[in-house]
C-alpha cells in the first residue's frame, strides 16, 4: 500500500491538518520510525509531539472512527480465527468482524493505530480500527485469546443492570404525543397491529449476515453465500497462498489470456470467474498483489481458496474489466472506489460489491456476492414488539425531528434503516437517503450513494438533500461533526431525519454525538425517538432443550429459577445449535426530561437513568423476553451483553 494510502499516513496526515504536528516533524519522525525499523507511534510518543488523546480527537473527529463498548458486543469467532493470538497480543488487538476482505479490530491505545500496517501485512487482509476503553481491549484479549502471560488484565466491565419493564409498562411508555405533533396525536387511531407470527423454523433457509454492513439475510446458503456446515477454515497468509496449489478437485481458472490484449477475452474471462465463484459457493472474489504475482482467491466456507494465478504484470487488465462491470472504470487507478451492480449469473439474480484499494504493488480488488433482495425486511420481521413498530411507524407517518437508530457496527442498524425508509415512502413520504452502501435498492427513494475514492464528502450529499424538497431526510452512517450538524439542521427545518450511529445504546449515541462537537441544546430539541439494537442468535427448534441455567436468572430483572433453552447441534442447523438471527430493541421518546439531561450536556449515565424514567424497556429486557420465551439462550445473551461482567 503506498504511504498515501496506508493508515499511518492518513493518521500523520490528518495530524498535520489538525496542526498537531508540522511537515518537517512528519519528515523527522517518518524519516526516524524508517531507520529504526520501528512504527511511528512509539517516535512520535517517546518525542512527545503528540499525545494520545490527540491522536484519538483525530481518529474521531477527523477521520471518523468510532468507539465501542466491548462490555456489550462480542467478536465474531470467525474474526477471531483470522488473526493468531501471537499477533493479537503483541500488538494489543481484538479482531470484531471481516467484511469484504476488511478486518474491523479493536485498539485500546490510539497509538496502536500506527501498528495496523503490520498487522495487514501479517495476516493478509485490509484492516481498520475502531477504539474502546484500554482495560475493556486488555481483558477481552485474555477473554478471547487466553492468558499468555503472567500478568492478568483487567476484565472486561460488565452492563450496568437496569431494571426490566413489562410490554404494557413499554405501551405506556409510548405517549404519541411525544412523539409526534400534538394536533396529530390526538386524531391519530393506530389500529392495533397484527402479532408477530412466530417464525417457522423448519423449512426455513440459513440466515447469514451478507457482507453488506452487517444487513440480514434470509436466503439458501447455495446462492453464493457461505455455507455453515463445515468448521469454519482459518484465513491463509499471502505467503501460503503463494505456496498452495488451487483446491484439489476443482481445476483452475486459466488466466493466460491475460497475456492476449484481447478485451473480448478479458471480458469473457470475468464471465468465467464470477460464475465459477457462484458454482462454488463463494462469498467473495480477492485479486490479491504479491511480489511478481498476483492471486485470484475465493472465500469459501469462511476459508480462502486459491482459484489461479498469473504474473503481475497481467493483473491491471483484468482489475479494469472488473471494474468496468461494476461501472468504475472512470476511477483513476490511484484512488479508492466502491460500486455496486445488480446482476444474472448461473440462474441467479445477485448483488455485486466491489471494493478497489491501491497498493505498492497493484491494485487489491475484493468483489462481494449476495442473494438479490427485493426489498428489505418489516420492523416486525426484524424482531420488534408490537408497541414498538407503532411507534416507529407513527413516528415515519406523522412525525419530525432526529429519529436515531444506535447499534455497534455489523449490529444490524442498516436493517432497521432500509425498514424505516420503505415504509416513509409506503406512506407516500418523499425520501433522499445518503447510503454507504445500497443494501436495497428501493425505486421510490432518492438513493445516493458516497463512494470513498470521491472528494466529495457525505456532508456534501447531506446538504444537497436539504434543498432538494423532501420529506425525509436518511443517512445510514452519521461519522463526523459536519454529518451531526447537518442532521440537527434539518431536523430544526421541520423535516424528519432518520439517521444511524455507530454506538452501544441509545444513551451512548447521543454522549457520543456530543463529544464529537454537537451543540447540547440544539441536539436536545432535534432529538425525538431514539432505537438502540443487538443482534442474537435465535436457538435451532429442532435441538432446543430447557435445562436450568444460574445465568439465566442472573439476567436483569429476571425470575429467580428461569430455565434457559438452548440447541444442541443437530443436521438442521449444522450442529451449530442455532437457526438465524433476530434483533433485540431498545426505543426511547425523548419527553422534556430526557431532553433537559441531554441540553445539560448529561453523561451517558445520566441520559440512561433518564430514559429508564421515562419508561425505555432496556435492550437487557428485551433479551430477557427472548431467554423466556425459548427463542434464546442465556448463554447468548450474556455474549451479545455481558451482563454476568
Amino acid at each position: 500500500m503506498p504511504e498515501s494510502m496506508d493508515i499511518s499516513s492518513r493518521v500523520l496526515d490528518s495530524l498535520v491538518t489538525a496542526g498537531l504536528i508540522t511537515v518537517d516533524q512528519l519528515s523527522v519522525v517518518t524519516e526516524a520510525a524508517r531507520d529504526r525499523s520501528t512504527d511511528i507511534g512509539r517516535v512520535l510518543r517517546e518525542r512527545g509531539l503528540v499525545s494520545e488523546a490527540d491522536v484519538a480527537s483525530v481518529l474521531e473527529h477527523e477521520m471518523g472512527v468510532p468507539r465501542v463498548d466491548l462490555s456489550s458486543y462480542a467478536p465474531e469467532d470467525e474474526a477471531l480465527a483470522l488473526v493468531p493470538a501471537t499477533v493479537a497480543r503483541s500488538h494489543g488487538i481484538l479482531p470484531l468482524f471481516e467484511i469484504e476482505g476488511m478486518l474491523t479490530v479493536v485498539i485500546g491505545d490510539p497509538m496502536d493505530v500506527f501498528k495496523l500496517d503490520e498487522v495487514a501485512g501479517e495476516i493478509g487482509l485490509e484492516v481498520e480500527a475502531v477504539l474502546a476503553e484500554p482495560a475493556s481491549v486488555l481483558g477481552a484479549i485474555v477473554q478471547y485469546y487466553g492468558d499468555a502471560a503472567a500478568t492478568e488484565a483487567p476484565p472486561v466491565a460488565p452492563v450496568a443492570e437496569a431494571p426490566a419493564e413489562s410490554t404494557e409498562d413499554l405501551e405506556a411508555a409510548f405517549d404519541l404525543e411525544s412523539v409526534i405533533e400534538p394536533e396529530l396525536a390526538s386524531s391519530y387511531d393506530a389500529p392495533p397491529a397484527p402479532p408477530v407470527a412466530e417464525t417457522d423454523m423448519e423449512p426455513a433457509p440459513l440466515v447469514v449476515e451478507s457482507p453488506i454492513q452487517g444487513e440480514i439475510v434470509s436466503e439458501p446458503a447455495s446462492v453464493g453465500l457461505p455455507e455453515m456446515s463445515e468448521p469454519l477454515l482459518g484465513v491463509e497468509s499471502l505467503e501460503k497462498i503463494a505456496e498452495a496449489a488451487p483446491a484439489a478437485g476443482r481445476p483452475a481458472i486459466d488466466l493466460d489470456v491475460l497475456a492476449v490484449a484481447d478485451a473480448r477475452k478479458v471480458t469473457m474471462l470475468v464471465t468465467e470467474i464470477l460464475e465459477d465463484a457462484m458454482a462454488k459457493g463463494a462469498s467473495r472474489i480477492h485479486l490479491l498483489p504479491y511480489k511478481e504475482e498476483f492471486f485470484l482467491v475465493y472465500r469459501v466456507k469462511g476459508g480462502l481458496e486459491k482459484a489461479g494465478s498469473a504474473p503481475l504484470s497481467m493483473q491491471s487488465a483484468l482489475v479494469d474489466a472488473f471494474k468496468s462491470f461494476g461501472k468504475l472504470s472512470g476511477v483513476p487507478a490511484n484512488m479508492p472506489a466502491l460500486g455496486r451492480v445488480h446482476t444474472h449469473i448461473a440462474e441467479k439474480d445477485v448483488v455485486l460489491t466491489f471494493s478497489v484499494v491501491p497498493t505498492i504493488a497493484g491494485q487489491r480488488l475484493v468483489i462481494g456476492l449476495a442473494p438479490h433482495r427485493p426489498q428489505p425486511r418489516s420492523l416486525g420481521e426484524l424482531g420488534m414488539s408490537d408497541a414498538e413498530e407503532r411507534a416507529l411507524k407513527a413516528m415515519v407517518e406523522r412525525g419530525r425531528g432526529l429519529l436515531l437508530v444506535a447499534a455497534p457496527v455489523a449490529g444490524g442498524g442498516s436493517s432497521t434503516y432500509y425498514a424505516l425508509i420503505a415504509h416513509a415512502a409506503s406512506a407516500g413520504k418523499t425520501v433522499y437517503s445518503v447510503e454507504r452502501s445500497v443494501d436495497y435498492e428501493i425505486p421510490a427513494v432518492a438513493q445516493v450513494m458516497v463512494n470513498p475514492g470521491s472528494p466529495i464528502p457525505a456532508a456534501n450529499f447531506i446538504a444537497a438533500g436539504l434543498r432538494q424538497d423532501t420529506d425525509v431526510i436518511a443517512v445510514d452512517g452519521l461519522r463526523t461533526v459536519e454529518d451531526v450538524h447537518l442532521a440537527v439542521e434539518a431536523a430544526g427545518l421541520g423535516k424528519l431525519v432518520i439517521a444511524t450511529f455507530p454506538a452501544a445504546d441509545i444513551s451512548s449515541s447521543v454522549r457520543r454525538m456530543l463529544d464529537l462537537g454537537a451543540e447540547p441544546h440544539s441536539l436536545a430539541a432535534a432529538l425525538t425517538l431514539g432505537v438502540g439494537q443487538r443482534l442474537v442468535r435465535v436457538n435451532c427448534p429442532n435441538c432446543s432443550s430447557q435445562a436450568a441455567s444460574s445465568l439465566a436468572s442472573s439476567i436483569p430483572g429476571a425470575p429467580k429459577g428461569l430455565t434457559s433453552t438452548s440447541g444442541s447441534g443437530c443436521p438442521n442447523c449444522s450442529k451449530t445449535g442455532f437457526r438465524g438471527v433476530t434483533g433485540i430493541f431498545e426505543v426511547l421518546p425523548f419527553n422534556e426530561t430526557v431532553r433537559a439531561t441531554v441540553a445539560s450536556n448529561g453523561s451517558a449515565s445520566q441520559i440512561t437513568a433518564a430514559a429508564v424514567r421515562a419508561g425505555m424497556r432496556p435492550l437487557v429486557s428485551s433479551g430477557l423476553a427472548r431467554v423466556t420465551s425459548g427463542e434464546v439462550s442465556a448463554e447468548e445473551l450474556d455474549r451479545v451483553l455481558r451482563f454476568s461482567g
